[in-house]
């Protein structure tokens, strides 16, 4: 069993039912552009996967090169980053001493991301390409799981959204996980659990998806807004 490939197909199966999901609800007039760009990083990841599956189909490997798949996961992460920095975080937090509990909190995941940089990447019989690429990664990793974190542990406020997106962000943090788990595994050359990540990288990924539709609906409902 080629776990290498089966694991990209079923990222990408799952990533692809997302975008489907996610293109059919938001991509129509007066629908938020906070789920586009959600929808977006699916397509990021669907458009890495391939990279990845053709890659393996022609007889190469994920392991001993740089692979453009990797940057699928970077682009995804980078569209989630945008869509809480640019769409929501103005909204939830004025900026005032009220929220800076919860900014002092979010700032735990960046933290936790790279300080497990070190352990898992800085160790053992590993090339520098992949320390490199596990670098990138964990960048922009921190950024995002700034937000994530922040808009999770955050009290609702007077709009309202940030409550029904808590699970979407918490969903968007357990997909950070696995992403390293992964980038690890591939830079151990262990197939079975790069497969396991990314199994669980998939339901992640499904899972935000669907969360970000219900978050969403349910706050245009008890609104009327759009974002």
């Amino acid at each position: 069993m080629n776990y290498y490939l089966w694991a990209n197909i079923i990222v990408c199966a799952f990533a692809l039912c997302g975008f489907i999901r996610g293109g059919v609800e938001f991509f129509r007039p007066r629908k938020a552009m906070y789920g586009k760009m959600i929808t977006i990083a699916m397509l990021c990841i669907i458009i890495g996967r391939l990279f990845n599956i053709i890659r393996l189909l022609s007889g190469g490997n994920l392991n001993e090169h740089f692979q453009l798949g990797f940057l699928g996961i970077i682009g995804s992460i980078m569209f989630f980053f945008s869509a809480n920095y640019g769409a929501i975080d103005s909204i939830v937090d004025d900026g005032t001493k009220t929220f800076f509990k919860y900014r002092m909190i979010g700032l735990v995941a960046p933290a936790v991301v790279v300080l497990l940089y070190f352990p898992l990447f800085l160790t053992g019989d590993i090339s520098l390409r992949w320390r490199i690429q596990a670098a990138v990664l964990v960048l922009f990793e921190a950024l995002s799981s700034y937000f994530h974190l922040k808009h999770l542990v955050m009290p609702d406020v007077e709009f309202g959204v940030v409550k029904g997106l808590k699970p979407y962000n918490l969903f968007a943090l357990l997909y950070m996980v696995s992403s390293v788990i992964e980038c690890f595994a591939l830079s151990r050359g262990n197939a079975k659990l790069t497969f396991a990540s990314c199994l669980l990288s998939a339901i992640f990924i499904l899972s935000m998806m669907f969360m970000t539709i219900r978050g969403l609906n349910r706050w245009k409902k008890e609104r009327g807004w759009n974002i």
